[in-house]
């Protein structure tokens, strides 16, 4: 059997023959009406010159001799009547290639402006193996056909420039199958078999092996056109699958829905009172760029606002031009300057909720208009549906950003909050008050470190007070020449309170000066510029140049400030950027619990211990790891701050430091601020020390234990110290820090005494990474 085009495997042999109609010819020559018998004689009078009409014929392709004999025959199965009404052809059995057709279908065919063949729509060769024998079983045998959906056939439209789907629909009473010896008797427990194996097509071809049937007759196959509810269909499953073209199909179907090849489609969305965009891959709009927004106060007519947000239904614009010249608008504006003259805006609403809407654009006026709303009323909830599937998804992608960003939940320790979680969900079902207990992890060993920008509060006043400087100076420059050319005192006055502000800021900026001076001038210098700009032309232009000094967000001079934030801020990115990628392999190790913060620079904790894994048994080779690892990235991160360095705005120095602490201890999550903190009262000296030993200094001197280009490792001791010159020793035989280190004692701080440092120069250059230099190091210990 040939199906799409090939040669396929088929349960029956296909003879093509007229004998139904041939009966029907035979039985109207027995007719009462003498016009009737006429008509009837004269055809078999026809036939009889060619018996294997009736007998049967092979091949498809010897019917050419009898081609005139078949279109009378087919006018007896297709009245005249309907010829223009109906879509319908005869065929060989099983085989579609039309022999004869009624007009309409042959209009269809001459519309594809190319050669016809049937090509199945999602009809697979098994599949159609099928088909025939559910024709067998019920015509043949009578038990009920167990399945077989209807086909689908697509046939391009040439002059819409569309492609047309339709619903195939077979009529077998002018067939019938006959046995031959290969055929298998179908019983009912045969026929029960089949179906209980519905899917199996080897038994399917077991009990219909191929060719072992002979179909005999021909099928008058009627097509009807499904292609709006194929444009509905194909509308819902694309917006279920995502992809890269998801919104160019949905624009081909609503293109086929309304029958217009040229038709663009667009999405905009609502966003506090703006129409905007819809910020999706693909998806664009037709009045806006990707940037635009259109202002629904200012940018829509009367009618179009009342039309779109009052009363929430479509805006139809089907003469372009002349709605302009009517309402002028932001809207009417980007709409005259389109290449398009009809346009339509439908409301996508969501459980009485507006979310955005659609837009459709046609190049011709009056291609839209009010009747276009008919087609559309069963797609804009299957859209309305999707637009807020994508805020939803977006929504959750903004809360998994803040999970991340935002809270100490690391997905290590993820596994414990899901327990409690469940056992939270368990104690609702049962009814129970539930109670989501502080979660604790006991016995784990910390790791802190830190890269501080050096002199970072003096970095910063010395910016603010360089821009307080440089716009109180651009004020007195104002208020000089107010004062020369009024000679009101007044001004002079103000400007020798500016000078105190002067004098004061180049002693120091103390706490609160900066707020002092921008209360002052918001008070009583600005009132002076309002009027000053009405009275002068050249104090206006005065006071417009001093405008441009100041940031039109922060309404200050900000300039050294911001270079100052700017460099902060690279360098806390590239930093914790780093770290963070680093921690991955960290991870690899052993399973343990990681944050970061960005202040001024970067600085993080870690645990390690049985409790933090679930699955993974610790040993102290884990921790010994990650110490190795915290090392290696410090000095890498040295490395990365170097090469940064040149690039920023600000010249600006950082100082590294690690705290050794060899004591375990316990962790739990504080459900009352959302985060980890140490238990216990002697836990608690951990983090007096981690926030006070960066503004140590080296007993006996004014020099502090943090420099720029050395690492200060901070115990308490000896067997640590021990531990870490081995390290130190060993990174510096492999590139990562100088030979040769500082032990220093340190002087007392509050609430902490005893506690000392190994200080070393960093390398600056390209070393090993941190899974080399671990495993070399581990090799060297087992050495």
């Amino acid at each position: 059997m040939i199906y799409n085009g090939k040669e396929v495997p088929f349960p029956a042999v296909m003879q093509i023959s007229f004998f139904k109609a041939i009966e029907a010819l035979e039985l109207m020559a027995k007719d009462t009406d003498q016009g009737v018998v006429n008509y009837a004689l004269q055809l078999l009078k026809e036939v009889e010159k060619y018996p294997e009409l009736k007998d049967g014929i092979g091949s498809i392709d010897q019917l050419k001799k009898y081609k005139k004999s078949i279109q009378k025959i087919g006018r007896i199965l297709f009245p005249d009547a309907l010829l223009t009404n109906e879509i319908k052809a005869l065929t060989p059995p099983f085989y579609f290639e039309p022999i004869y057709t009624s007009t309409r279908f042959e209009n269809i065919v001459k519309a594809s402006g190319k050669e016809f063949s049937y090509e199945m729509k999602d009809i697979d060769e098994d599949t159609f193996y099928l088909y025939c024998c559910y024709f067998i079983l019920g015509s043949y045998y009578g038990y009920p056909a167990p399945g077989g959906g209807a086909m689908k056939l697509e046939i391009f439209n040439k002059d819409q420039g569309l492609m047309r789907t339709y619903k195939m629909l077979i009529n077998a009473d002018m067939c019938e199958f006959i046995p031959t010896k290969k055929a298998i008797d179908i019983s009912r427990e045969d026929f029960e078999e089949l179906v209980d194996n519905f899917g199996d097509i080897k038994i399917w071809k077991k009990k219909f092996p191929p060719n072992s049937w002979i179909m005999k007759g021909v099928n008058i196959i009627n097509l009807v056109d499904i292609s709006l509810d194929q444009s509905m269909s194909s509308i819902t499953s694309n917006l279920l699958v995502k992809s890269t073209d998801t919104f160019e199909k949905i624009q081909n179907s609503i293109r086929s829905l309304l029958n217009h090849p040229k038709l663009e489609m667009g999405v905009i969305t609502l966003d506090q009172n703006k129409l905007v965009p819809l910020n999706k891959e693909q998806v664009r709009s037709i009045v806006l760029s990707k940037d635009e927004a259109l202002d629904c106060k200012t940018d829509l007519c009367d009618y179009a606002y009342g039309q779109l947000l009052n009363k929430k239904e479509p805006l139809v614009i089907s003469d372009v031009d002349y709605f302009h010249k009517r309402s002028e608008s932001g809207l009417s504006e980007k709409l005259a300057t389109s290449d398009f003259k009809s346009y339509l805006v439908a409301p996508l609403i969501h459980e009485e909720e507006l979310l955005g809407f659609m837009e459709l654009a046609a190049p011709g006026r009056y291609e839209l208009n009010p009747g276009t709303m008919a087609r559309l009323d069963e797609v804009l909830p299957v859209l309305a549906m999707a637009h807020k599937r994508f805020m939803t998804e977006d929504q959750n992608r903004i809360e998994a950003i803040i999970q991340q960003e935002c809270t100490t939940i690391h997905h290590s320790v993820k596994w414990r909050f899901e327990q409690e979680a469940e056992k939270f969900m368990n104690q609702q079902f049962k009814n129970e008050q539930p109670v989501f207990k502080d979660i604790k992890f006991n016995n784990l060993y910390p790791l802190y470190g830190q890269m501080d920008i050096k002199g970072s509060s003096a970095r910063r006043n010395e910016a603010v007070s360089k821009d307080l400087l440089k716009q109180i100076n651009a004020i007195k420059k104002v208020l000089k020449y107010a004062f020369e050319h009024t000679k009101m005192p007044a001004y002079d006055e103000l400007s020798f309170r500016l000078d105190n502000h002067k004098n004061e800021l180049k002693r120091g900026l103390s706490a609160g000066s900066e707020h002092k001076i921008l209360s002052f001038l918001k008070s009583e210098i600005y009132p002076i510029f309002d009027h000053l700009q009405r009275k002068d032309d050249y104090l206006k232009k005065l006071v417009d140049h001093y405008n441009t000094l100041l940031d039109p967000d922060l309404k200050t001079v900000y300039e050294e400030r911001k270079k100052y934030d700017t460099s902060v801020n690279q360098i806390n990115q590239r930093l914790a950027s780093y770290l963070d990628e680093k921690q991955i392999v960290a991870q690899e190790m052993f399973p343990h619990y990681f944050e970061r913060y960005k202040t001024d620079g970067v600085e993080y904790n870690m645990y390690i211990g049985q409790s933090i894994s679930r699955d993974r048994k610790f040993d102290k080779i884990f921790l010994r790891n990650l110490r190795i690892w915290q090392l290696v990235v410090m000095c890498e991160m040295e490395n990365e701050f170097r090469a940064m360095q040149k690039d920023l705005p600000m010249p600006i120095e950082i100082a590294s430091l690690i705290l050794v602490y060899n004591t375990s201890l316990s962790v739990h999550f504080r459900m009352d601020e959302k985060r980890f903190d140490v238990e216990g009262a002697y836990n608690a000296r951990y983090e007096i020390v981690k926030k006070r030993v960066d503004k140590a200094h080296i007993k006996g001197t004014s020099e502090r234990i943090t420099q720029p280009g050395r690492l200060a490792i901070i115990y308490s001791q000896e067997q640590d110290a021990r531990e870490y010159r081995k390290y130190l020793q060993f990174l510096a035989a492999k590139g990562y820090v100088k030979k040769g280190f500082e032990d220093l004692e340190l002087e007392d701080l509050q609430g902490v005494t005893g506690l000392r440092a190994l200080r070393v120069e960093v390398a600056y250059a390209e070393n090993l990474t941190v899974d080399e230099l671990i495993e070399a190091m581990e090799g060297s210990s087992s050495n």
